[in-house]
């Protein structure tokens, strides 16, 4: 392990890209990999975190929903 150059992103893109070879397709540089691989993953994170933040801010917390009916009351709203 060298922090700069051998870590846990080169040896995942290193992996990444020997799978790549070995299906005959061309291997990702670190941009590539990067916009592809870690960018959605980040975002989606983000998105939790800010979703965590709120729900912590606001004191509301997340429940499962209750079994709905085969079919609900006219006018209920419920889709």
């Amino acid at each position: 392990y060298e922090e700069d150059h051998y870590n846990c992103y080169t040896y995942t893109l290193m992996f990444i890209n020997c799978v790549l070879m070995a299906e005959g397709r061309e291997q990702l540089d670190k941009s590539e990999f990067t916009e592809k691989y870690v960018v959605p993953r980040t975002r989606l994170a983000s998105k939790y975190i800010t979703l965590y933040r709120a729900i912590q801010e606001h004191g509301f917390y997340v429940t499962d929903r209750p079994q709905q009916e085969a079919q609900a009351p006219e006018g209920s709203g419920l889709c």
